[in-house]
């Protein structure tokens, strides 16, 4: 997470004086320039229903419907708990001393109060099965609660409820706004930042515990989106659909008049400081602002913030008699967590590494390593559908902070896997991703292998390929050793029986590699085999004046003043020698008598002459070779010539 600590371009006007002027009427200020937020923190979640903020604890609340959870965020956006919260949990709001939360639950038709410290549950409310609670606020010892076409009271010491229909049914989800400088009033609005409301406002007096309708009007056009009061709860601020952001007094919306005009459309959020800072939401995904701050008396943004570009800040959200200013927006499926303000963390990072390609029904490890050692780390997995975010494993990291996640996915796909170290209140949390695309892979064999063959020799090879889903067709490559390239023999599906054959000449020892390039249901995969090849070698020895047998054994005879001349023909290649051994018979035995490594010209001879002083009746003999490494190449399979035996007379 890239957190930036804000410097505030335009002095903050604080104390009750001040808060009431939410926009000057003098020369408008130059905006602050725009500062790069950076990716966030990843939190993992598959959405966000409602963000509260515990300046006690220095915690981030956020729901998360699809999950039914209740989730407890460092300052840094690390997730530090999470809790259920009931069916679709969604509006959460604090207590005015921040010692109970208070979460909605509409599907389940309660409200849960949880204690703010350790998240336990205190007690459940029921609401009736007529309400779907859909925002919460807690003003004048009551909860309040909107629901589809009403709004209700909850006494949270004795759990008695009152229902108050709104008489419209245009009423869909209520917003529900209060202000700590008017605890006795209560603004509902028909207004949410989903969707556009029809800009109907009801103001009530609910300091007696009962709601007393005390202003009846619209918020200009009928369009509203969301809608904040300033801290003394006489000035509503909000917007519609489009570019414009209105202020008007409370007690009568209809006077409207156009606030923050820094040409940027469109807002999707809206929170309001103790000290009267307005913090607005954009829905940019061009690169335009997405976080803008105005100071009051100002009608430039004192300060403004982008994000990664497709982005959209959801929920600026201010802490509640403080500084710091979160963001909590989406980009895809990712939700994200920006510390504006506030000190900087410790940072911390991660490393994993997983397979690419990993069989269904078959346990893949994540591994990795986290900047803190001991840390706990959490492996998401995000299966690209709409809401299929699993927590699939948890681990600490050991001393060197090396940790192992395992995961199984039973079908087939491609699966994102992230790995969180949530951090904790002084170190920032970290992730990182990578994808695994699981597949069962067919079975694929080419025989023969590892064979040694002649020189000129021609091999068919067969490949086959066991069960897939479409794709029947595989490759078969021959690649020569040496610097010659790779060259396909055959591309085409196989027989009926899952076979395919291919025949080549071998001239240098060969790897043949068979491909098969995957399909839907099943991975990419290959089989290879090495065809070695021997070397040709031959060995012409000449100047005998005659042949003839000793015993069984084909001998030459030399004249003792003749020097033999030995011809050696070999396969050629570049640097390649040749290994002449001459051998001499002595104690009954052959002995090695001279070893020579001879080069071959282009051709691929080499020629040699014995000279000297030959003992006469001695017994010789001598024979050529190509020897792998040792004959200066690899790209043959080692061979000899025979033998030639010789011996000198008078």
């Amino acid at each position: 997470m890239n957190k930036i600590r804000a410097t505030l371009t335009a002095a903050v006007v604080a104390g009750t004086a001040a808060v009431t002027v939410v926009g000057g009427t003098g020369p408008a200020a130059a905006a602050a320039a725009p500062v790069a937020l950076g990716p966030g923190a990843y939190v993992p979640i598959n959405g966000v229903g409602d963000v509260a903020v515990d300046p006690v604890r220095k915690r981030v609340l956020v729901t998360d419907a699809t999950t039914s959870s209740l989730n407890s965020l460092s300052y840094f956006g690390g997730v530090q708990k999470t809790v259920a919260a009931g069916w679709n949990a969604g509006a959460v709001t604090l207590s005015p001393d921040y010692s109970t939360v208070y979460v909605a639950s509409p599907d389940e038709h309660k409200i849960t109060a949880f204690d703010a410290a350790t998240l336990s549950t205190k007690r459940t409310y029921d609401l009736g099965g007529e309400v779907w609670t859909r925002h919460l606020a807690f003003t004048s010892g009551k909860i309040w609660f909107a629901y589809d076409g009403g709004m209700g009271s909850l006494d949270p010491a004795t759990g008695e409820t009152t229902l108050y229909d709104l008489d419209n049914d245009a009423w869909v989800d209520p917003l529900l706004i209060t202000a700590k400088g008017a605890p006795g009033t209560l603004v509902v609005a028909n207004a949410w930042r989903y969707s556009v409301g029809n800009g109907d406002l009801f103001v009530y007096d609910v300091s007696s515990g009962e709601a007393v309708l005390k202003t009846k009007g619209r918020f200009g056009d009928g369009t509203l989106r969301d809608a904040a009061l300033t801290p003394d709860g006489s000035t509503l601020i909000g917007f519609g659909n489009e570019c414009p952001i209105w202020k008007a007094p409370v007690t009568d919306p209809e006077k409207r008049t156009t606030i923050y005009d820094n040409g940027i459309c469109r807002p999707d959020s809206i929170d309001i400081n103790d000290d009267g800072r307005v913090a607005i939401g954009y829905g940019n995904t061009n690169g335009a602002t997405d976080l803008a701050v105005f100071t009051p008396g100002s009608q430039a943004p004192a300060e403004q913030y982008t994000t990664d570009p497709g982005e959209e800040i959801w929920w600026p959200a201010w802490e509640p008699g403080g500084n710091r200013l979160f963001g909590v927006g989406n980009l895809g499926k990712d939700w994200r967590f920006h510390a504006v303000h506030g000190s900087a963390p410790v940072r911390s990072t991660i490393t994993i590494s997983a397979p690419a390609i990993a069989a269904p029904g078959r346990p893949v490890q994540v591994t990795g390593k986290v900047s803190q050692p001991g840390a706990r780390v959490e492996l998401i997995v995000d299966a690209n559908a709409p809401t299929d975010v699993f927590h699939a494993d948890t681990a600490v990291a050991n001393a060197s902070g090396q940790f192992t996640l395992t995961d199984t996915r039973p079908e087939t796909g491609t699966y994102t896997y992230t790995v969180v170290y949530a951090g904790t209140d002084t170190i920032a949390p970290a992730s990182a991703r990578t994808s695994i695309t699981a597949q069962n892979t067919p079975e694929l064999m080419l025989r023969p292998n590892n064979t040694v063959s002649n020189y000129g020799a021609t091999v068919t090879v067969t490949a086959h390929l066991g069960k897939t889903f479409t794709n029947r067709a595989v490759q078969i490559w021959a690649d020569p050793y040496g610097s010659e390239p790779a060259r396909l023999l055959r591309w085409t599906n196989v027989d009926a029986k899952g076979n395919l054959t291919a025949s080549l000449k071998l001239t240098r020892t060969t790897a043949v590699q068979v491909k098969f390039l995957g399909d839907n249901l099943y991975a990419a995969t290959s089989a290879r085999s090495v065809l070695n090849t021997r070397a040709a070698v031959s060995l012409l020895p000449s100047r005998q004046y005659k042949a003839a047998k000793i015993g069984s054994v084909p001998y030459r005879f030399y004249r003792r003043n003749v020097h033999p001349y030995f011809l050696t023909t070999m396969t050629p290649y570049p640097g390649r020698k040749q290994r002449l051994t001459l051998e001499v018979y002595s104690g009954g035995k052959w002995k090695a008598w001279r070893v020579l490594y001879l080069p071959l010209n282009a051709a691929g001879k080499s020629a040699f002459t014995l000279t000297g002083t030959h003992a006469v009746g001695a017994k010789y003999r001598a024979r050529a070779g190509y020897v792998t490494t040792s004959s200066g190449d690899t790209v043959n399979y080692t061979n000899y010539s025979p033998y030639y035996y010789f011996t000198f007379t008078k």
